[in-house]
């Protein structure tokens, strides 16, 4: 049976602003392209250098898409969920995926998490490509919602030494969750209690994305160490309001891997929308 597709009650469908409505064209032509092209070379035309992609753990994007064999297989997505710093330099969509099960006529289903960065050239280029597959959701996507707003024009970027205590303090941050998460004595509910937003998004194998209070009873179910890997990259953008971590890799299997944004308001860094898997 589907999973019911509870988001769209638990969120205010909202049009995009001056500032995130980039960010969604550039998904929405990014998954043009591959419907186009491919999904190989589609990849490799809007991944950015340096960016990131989950097979299982975290690896170079474009070093994995060079190796890679494209078998025609088709793939589609749309985003049902973005946001955008007030910068405008750094954003993040999200939504359901689709594809066709090799040697079968049936579809696999799931959720991807992208986040995008504007180059100086004004072009909006994946920096981080992850997502988690579960049953087919009983209701499609609809219009996009955006949980955080850029507004009508971009703020001033941060001056260089509060952006860098940010960036230390978003370390920090993610240090103290991780290290919580690999305590086998903790309590992962009081954890994410103080880790999460009210208004997070949570995605997890084999569920539907969760959101707000769901999202909360979500991540207490996971299994113990999930999402307490190493770390691999970190990344703010210049307003100094919004980031990502994402970690894991194979010394440590039974941690998995995880992928969070962040949202830095009231002087801390809570997460925003978090996905790990085993």
């Amino acid at each position: 049976m589907p999973i019911p597709f509870a988001l769209a009650a638990l969120l205010t469908a909202a049009a995009p602003d001056p500032l995130s409505a980039p960010i969604v064209a550039a998904e929405n032509g990014f998954a043009a392209d591959a419907r186009r092209y491919g999904t190989r070379l589609a990849f490799l035309a809007h991944f950015d250098a340096g960016s990131w992609l989950f097979r299982p753990y975290p690896v170079d994007a474009l070093g994995a898409l060079a190796r890679d064999a494209d078998d025609g297989t088709p793939h589609e997505w749309t985003p049902d969920l973005a946001g955008v710093s007030a910068s405008g330099d750094m954003g993040f969509t999200s939504g359901p995926w689709s594809a066709h099960a090799a040697g079968t006529d049936g579809l696999l289903h799931g959720h991807f998490v992208t986040v995008w960065k504007r180059g100086d050239d004004g072009i909006w280029r994946v920096q981080v490509d992850g997502g988690i597959s579960h049953p087919p959701l009983a209701k499609p996507a609809g219009n996009v919602d955006v949980l955080v707003r850029g507004g009508d024009a971009p703020a001033k970027a941060l001056a260089a030494d509060e952006l860098a205590r940010r960036r230390r303090q978003l370390e920090t941050t993610d240090d103290t969750l991780r290290h919580a998460l690999a305590d086998q004595r903790g309590d992962k509910a009081t954890t994410w209690l103080g880790a999460l937003r009210p208004d997070a998004r949570a995605l997890r194998a084999g569920h539907a994305p969760a959101t707000g209070k769901e999202a909360h009873k979500l991540v207490a179910h996971d299994a113990p160490g999930i999402g307490s890997g190493p770390r691999r990259a970190l990344d703010v953008a210049a307003s100094g309001d919004l980031g990502y971590t994402i970690g894991g890799d194979a010394s440590c299997a039974a941690c998995g891997t995880y992928y969070r944004i962040w949202r830095w308001q009231d002087g801390a860094w809570r997460v925003l929308v978090d996905l790990a898997r085993r």
